[in-house]
């Protein structure tokens, strides 16, 4: 291998010793073409890195799908709960008729359905919840509210431990 070779391999992010670069032709709508090229710009890298690297994350999707699962619950339909739960102060509801458990409850979703992006929005809105109970229930109480929900494991950990840690490092 000629030292332009060897160049041209450090540049390519991710390519393997023994890799190397096919060209490829593919169709796709101007749009997206439109919106890759401007990433690439943003970004300062190539339309071939942005591809490349996209590819790559979908591949690993695709062998660990339980760790990426495709979204059972809408997103529209999970923003109009948070969204109806979010009180008028910027509180959020999650007891009660109105509340968080009970609409999604009886919208038949479970915790465990949700995407991770979904998830995260949801911490973020049990945190404020959690934070806005006058008389704060213990933490194992808050998470065993949550179970008619049907929280993963990594959920309800989260439910029942780091709630506290992040009212603790709040009041410091």
């Amino acid at each position: 291998m000629d030292i332009e070779e060897k160049i041209e391999k450090k540049r390519i992010a991710n390519l393997e010793e023994d890799e190397s670069l096919e060209r490829v032709e593919l169709l796709m709508p101007k749009s997206m073409l439109d919106k890759l090229k401007q990433t690439a710009l943003d970004k300062d890298m190539s339309r071939g890195a942005i591809v490349r690297e996209a590819l790559s994350k979908w591949f690993k999707e695709q062998e660990n799908p339980e760790s990426n699962p495709e979204a059972i619950i809408d997103d529209n339909e999970l923003n109009k709960i948070l969204e109806y739960c979010t009180t008028y102060y910027g509180g959020f509801e999650i007891d009660g008729e109105n509340g968080f458990i009970e609409l999604m409850k009886n919208s038949n979703y479970k915790l465990k359905d949700l995407t991770s992006e979904q998830w995260e929005k949801v911490k973020e809105k049990i945190n404020i919840g959690y934070s806005g109970y006058t008389f704060k229930p213990s933490l194992e109480e808050f998470a065993e509210k949550f179970d008619v929900l049907e929280p993963s494991e990594e959920q309800s950990e989260w439910l029942s431990t780091e709630t506290e840690e992040e009212e603790t490092e709040a009041k410091e």
